[in-house]
């Protein structure tokens, strides 16, 4: 899954995983899972830290546009910001790889009186990479699309007190167009997409609904498998969600179905051995989401989150056998659907200090379930055996889970600690300077089952742990400068002997906003 770090999934070619993998014919008898596993790209820390922004940037705006009061939205504005990263990044076997980012977004918007608002954003982002090795990235050249968001809103109660000056006990506004959807704590949905959005309020009750379908070029699928995971990803989403607000506690509840429109797309793996060995596979992954939580304030210094969603659907099984006895040409099966039952929990305590630096801490912990039954927690090839049900949770969520190491719910046990504060309030300096810590502990639920970065099966439950240091800097009112590092130490009884040392991630960047 897949904000305060980042996760993502290098896009190696298929060609280069065959051939980094040796695909001769006796090593298909020998070692199915091993070839199943290799189609499990390592994580990227660059691309997470821009899935990051990603959500800060849809919060921030989402808080603006609701605070501001009726008399002082009848404006036009535009302008921008430019952005110079760099990122340092060791890849899974410890080789250390650099990128440069050059990000130009442009935007404008408008609002008329109060009740329609437009807003669009243009992204001229390249991503310059020096690579070392056979490390191949995700997200080299310019990126597309350049219409990064381009949405218009109608605000029927606010239109109404335009023509009458009554104010209302109600609410209800509708959005369409491009834009970055954060669905309930992003434990299953938080991607850019073509949508279409509704919010009704009335008294306590609220409700929300969404029909949408993701951006494909601004997506990474769960199936990594699949021909064009990375660039070509089409999954139908409809959905609503229910919300009672109780004094300072907001119970809710939602159902968000997902369809697959990739479903019928066939391809012959593994690649790169001779056209006997192959298997024919086919891919569809169809699953709904229905999902209970809560959040609010215990006092006037805690505040708190919980949810919990139950995943159920079909998807078809895995085209190879799980049997490394078998000759090369015997391997492949005939594909099956299998219902899908899994389950995800994300829990979240705040403490406010409220004290001069502004100081909080963060517990969290995500939760997901895996399955034994698969080679990989989210692929078709090296998926679910037949007969049986997936458990393997997944989604297009979005749930911080580290910088560097930053794996899928399925299968893992994530608790993090996470403190912050703005230590030189006061100072004409550094007073608008906020830094924090985050640690992060990684566990398996089942050593048998896999998880969505490729360690081996059986011994430890321990993954490892992860410490991740952020320190924002803001110059002046339009300059901003961030520091960004983390450490992912791995238990390296799960790891292959080409992975078991530290990985490191560092990033600095400088914005400009005009």
């Amino acid at each position: 899954m897949r904000a305060g770090t980042w996760t993502a999934r290098i896009g190696c070619s298929r060609g280069a995983v065959a051939a980094a993998l040796g695909f001769a014919a006796p090593a298909l008898a020998q070692t199915p899972g091993q070839l199943a596993a290799g189609f499990r790209p390592p994580t990227d820390p660059a691309t997470e830290l821009q899935r990051l922004l990603n959500v800060q940037d849809a919060e921030f705006r989402q808080q603006y546009f609701s605070n501001t009061p009726i008399a002082e939205r009848a404006l036009m504005d535009f302008g921008g910001f430019f952005r110079y990263g760099f990122s340092s990044i060791d890849d899974s076997g410890g080789v250390n790889q650099f990128m440069n980012t050059y990000d130009l977004r442009l935007y404008g918007r408008v609002e008329l009186d109060g009740w329609f608002r437009a807003f669009g954003r243009l992204r001229f982002q390249y991503n310059d990479w020096n690579t070392i090795g056979n490390f191949t990235p995700s997200g080299e050249g310019w990126q597309v699309p350049i219409g990064e968001i381009y949405w218009a809103e109608f605000d029927l109660g606010n239109w109404l007190s335009s023509q009458d000056g009554m104010d209302r006990s109600w609410s209800a506004r509708a959005r369409a167009g491009r834009q970055f959807v954060f669905w309930a704590s992003g434990l299953t949905l938080a991607d850019y997409m073509y949508a279409a959005t509704a919010d009704v309020s009335l008294g306590a009750l609220g409700f929300s609904g969404l029909v949408g379908l993701t951006s494909g070029s601004d997506t990474i699928d769960w199936d990594t498998s699949r021909p064009g995971y990375d660039s070509d990803t089409a999954r139908l989403y409809l959905g609503g969600k229910l919300d009672l607000r109780l004094g300072e506690h907001v119970p809710y509840f939602f159902y968000l179905a997902q369809f697959d429109q990739n479903s019928g797309q066939v391809d012959f793996l593994p690649p790169g051995v001779p056209p006997a060995f192959q298997a024919r596979t086919q891919f569809d992954y169809e699953s709904q989401y229905w999902g209970i939580g809560a959040n609010g304030s215990v006092g006037p210094d805690l505040l708190y989150r919980v949810e919990f969603a139950l995943e159920t659907g079909s998807t078809l099984s895995d085209p190879i056998k799980h049997d490394a006895s078998l000759p090369p040409d015997q391997l492949a099966r005939p594909q099956s659907s299998t219902p899908i039952l899994a389950q995800a929990g994300l829990a979240g305590l705040t403490w406010l200090a409220r004290d001069k630096a502004d100081t909080r801490l963060d517990l969290q912990l995500l939760a997901g379930s895996g399955s034994p039954y698969r080679l990989d927690s989210g692929n078709t090839y090296g998926g679910i055996e037949p007969g049986r049900t997936d458990t393997s949770f997944n989604s297009l969520g979005y749930v911080n889970t580290g910088l560097v190491f930053a794996p899928e719910p399925a299968n893992m046990c994530v608790p993090s600690l996470a403190l912050s504060a703005s230590p030189f309030k006061g100072n004409e300096v550094f007073g608008d300077t906020r830094v924090s810590a985050n640690a992060f502990l990684y566990v398996r639920w089942d050593n048998a089952a896999p998880i969505s970065v490729p360690t081996n099966l059986g011994g430890s439950n321990l993954v490892g742990s992860e410490f991740d240091f952020n320190i924002d800097w803001r110059i002046w009112s339009d300059l901003n400068m961030s520091v960004r590092y983390g450490i992912f130490v791995p238990n390296t009884s799960v790891f292959s002997d080409t992975e078991q040392d530290p990985r490191d991630f560092f990033y600095v960047g400088m914005t400009y906003a005009f």
